[in-house]
Parts: C-alpha cells; structure tokens; sequence
C-alpha cells in the first residue's frame, strides 16, 4: 500500500510537470516557411509556437535550423552590403546559440563574423 502512494504520487507529479508539444501542423508549416527562404515568416511562427510549448526539443531544433539557414542567407548573399548581412547573420548565429551553445556551425559562422570585424578594425556589434 505504502508504495502504491509513492506510485501514485511520481504519476501525478509527472503528468503535471510536462508541457505541452507544439502543435505538429503549425510546426511543419513554419518549417516549409524557412525552408522555402521565407525565413521572417517562417522564424516568427516559430517562436510564436514556442510561447506555448517553451522546451519541445523538435521546436528547438527547428528554431536552430532556422536561425542558422536565415544567418547563412545573409552572410553568403552578395548583394548586400556588409554593413548589412554581417551584423544581421551575427544576430541569427547568436540567437540560435542562445537555444543551443554548442551548435558548431552557429558558433563557427559567428567567429568568422567576429573575425571579419576584428580584421576590419572594427568594434563588433551587440546584436
């Protein structure tokens, strides 16, 4: 009987302590967003998913992937200027360490931007 109880009470602890998944559908769907290069679009569904389901890991993943494909759309897009795509791609390479600091290619990408700016004489941006 008395570990029935504790049973009973991990269960109920359990149960109440998870969070909600993000909703599968809208997931997919800001993920064709950002894999399709609509990436503003497609990074704030995202995070509007995660304002219900903070600590899904899928959606984490997804949120990585995006910020590193948005950062890369700027760092390797010819046609802007560096005083755009360099600060703007350093923003999205540190928003996706802040959800994962040990994503190699956000932080490799971010020390080439760092690098750039250093080798430039210039003060790197907060973004």
């Amino acid at each position: 009987m008395k570990y029935s109880v504790i049973v009973v009470a991990v269960l109920a602890l359990l149960v109440g302590c998870t969070e909600p998944k993000a909703d599968v559908e809208k997931l997919n769907h800001a993920n064709a967003l950002v894999n399709s290069a609509q990436f503003e679009e497609g990074v704030q569904q995202l995070e509007e998913i995660q304002k219900k389901s903070p600590n899904d890991p899928a959606l984490k993943q997804s949120l990585v992937s995006a910020h590193i494909k948005y950062g890369h759309f700027f760092l390797y897009n010819d046609t802007l200027s560096p005083k755009v795509k360099y600060p703007t791609a350093l923003k999205h390479y540190r928003a996706a360490l802040k959800i994962d600091p040990n994503n190699k290619d956000a932080q490799d990408n971010a020390n080439q931007i760092i690098e750039i700016y250093k080798m430039m004489g210039r003060e790197v941006p907060n973004v």
